[in-house]
């Protein structure tokens, strides 16, 4: 009773708050504010006036809906602090509750979802669950441990080049499964708590999706709609994603000095029952035939796939060619992991696959971040990210550099607990419209990139990977509380975004 009265009270709080900054928030009409309210109208369908769009956008009922969204959104999250568990019942919850209100047409609340992601993300995690059962992960878990020679900050320095790497070549959803399925089978092996390796190979796969354009979704969707090149994006994000991968080895090395410690200490004392361990599977694999043929031909898949995915936008610029008919690369994408799970049934009985879908896929995750879209969407769709975005630029009207630096911590914070996708899509108009009226430059860009990727390191939902990985650790009874995870995470993002800050004021 105790606990559902806290509920209730930070339900009522949230809700307040939430309405009040609605109400009191109200867009100029000025050249900015018009442009916002334009945006928001094309965002609704409505075909009208700048003028009218900016009424509807103030109105109070508009206001109160708006308040409403972001109090339930805001409650997610919180009741996601307050007990992780409870993250699905909550998002449901929130979105059941925006629906009866009608907040936004259930036909475009559904039309929110990225599909595609999901059905990667369901192949992806079945495709992993595949490659366990053949034994791929257990293999190459013995050969990072050989490679390490009983070190353990080589251990550690080799999980974050591959989940970096993996993730700047690939993309962050790619990455973070199979390196948390490898960190995983390390925790079997070395019976030893990973939560920090596991909450550092998430901070690395999220720094290494800034690299490149491909690495995540938001910097693909910055690199069409400014219409900027390859090779600016690239030169601009490039080194600060490097150098930002330093900040994060050394934040580690500092922060969890005890930790590495104790690994190296419980590598050293289980050194021989390691050798025995690894000594035993090595002449088990190269005495049993079949096992050795089933692991060295699901290292080919998964290596094929890598390449695939990497090689992804080719392949459709070829189908389209070759068919006449234009193919879309991300629905292309999703649908990758499927033809390698197609191959593995040659080595793994058919109706296995079932089975591994139910046991590899993380659902309550999946569900959740259905629903974290739908959230973001509401927030867009009544207004309320529209107000908040004017906000920013009312707040950063005195310099560019001031505006930037507004964007580029209003991002990150905002993205540790939005959807940094959506997050961008409706603040990168506003940046684009500063940018024509000379208010600010192409660095404006890259803050809504760092800030959206870096800040979402800062908590377990701030992004897809966060999520994902969360939820594959909860498969095997393992549990990343908030405080763990904030414990890395909150000194070493901060430390991210202030060296991203000083990188974008020689940008």
């Amino acid at each position: 009773m105790a606990r559902l009265v806290e509920i209730i009270i930070v339900f009522i709080v949230l809700l307040l708050a939430s309405t009040t900054l609605m109400s009191l928030s109200k867009i100029s009409n000025d050249t900015v504010g018009l442009a916002i309210a334009s945006s928001w109208c094309v965002e609704r369908g409505i075909n009208t006036s700048e003028a009218h769009c900016l009424e509807l956008l103030n109105s109070s009922k508009l206001s109160f809906i708006q308040g409403f969204a972001l109090a339930l959104f805001l409650f997610t999250i919180a009741l996601t602090v307050i007990k992780m568990e409870w993250r699905v019942a909550a998002a449901m919850l929130a979105i059941a509750v925006l629906i009866i209100i009608d907040a936004s047409p259930p036909q475009y609340v559904l039309g929110s979802v990225q599909w595609n992601l999901i059905l990667f993300l369901v192949g992806t995690m079945t495709l992993a669950g595949l490659l366990r059962e053949i034994g791929v992960f257990r293999f190459l878990a013995i050969g990072v441990l050989r490679v390490s020679r009983g070190s353990a900050f080589k251990l550690i320095l080799l999980i974050v080049i591959l989940a970096y790497a993996l993730a700047a070549a690939l993309d962050e959803v790619t990455s973070i499964v199979y390196v948390a399925m490898l960190v995983l089978e390390l925790a079997r092996i070395l019976q030893v708590d990973v939560v920090p390796l596991l909450i550092l190979s998430v901070l690395a796969t999220n720094t290494g999706s800034s690299a490149l354009p491909i690495g995540n979704p938001i910097g693909v969707y910055l690199l069409f709609r400014t219409n900027m090149s390859i090779s600016l994006f690239i030169r601009n994000s490039l080194p600060l994603s490097l150098l930002n991968l330093v900040v994060l080895i050394l934040a580690f090395s500092i922060l969890e000095r005890k930790y590495i410690i104790g690994l190296n200490g419980s590598i050293k004392e289980h050194q021989e029952r390691i050798k025995k361990y690894l000594t035993r599977y090595l002449v088990e694999v190269e005495v049993e035939d079949a096992r050795t043929r089933r692991i060295r031909f699901g290292l080919s898949v998964l290596s094929v796939f890598i390449v695939a995915v990497a090689l992804n936008d080719y392949i459709v610029e070829f189908l389209s060619r070759l068919t006449g008919s234009e193919v879309d690369p991300h629905a292309f994408l999703s649908f990758i992991p499927y033809v390698f799970i197609l191959l593995l049934t040659l080595v793994v009985p058919m109706e296995e696959v079932s089975r591994l879908v139910e046991k590899s896929v993380e659902w309550s995750s999946i569900i959740f971040f259905i629903f974290l879209f739908m959230l973001s969407h509401m927030l867009t769709y009544t207004g309320a990210m529209s107000k908040l975005a004017y906000l920013i630029t009312r707040i950063a009207s005195t310099g560019s550099f001031i505006l930037v630096a507004v964007m580029l911590f209003t991002s990150a914070g905002l993205s540790s607990v939005l959807d940094n996708l959506s997050l961008v899509v409706t603040f990168t108009p506003v940046a684009i419209l500063l940018n024509q009226l000379g208010i600010a430059r192409t660095s404006l860009y890259f803050a809504l990139l760092f800030g959206g990727v870096f800040g979402g390191n800062y908590t377990p939902v701030g992004s897809t990977a966060n999520i994902v990985a969360v939820g594959l650790a909860e498969k095997r009874k393992i549990r990343i509380t908030w405080g763990s995870w904030l414990k890395l995470a909150l000194v070493s993002t901060t430390i991210q975004i202030l060296v991203a800050l000083l990188y974008l004021y020689f940008l």
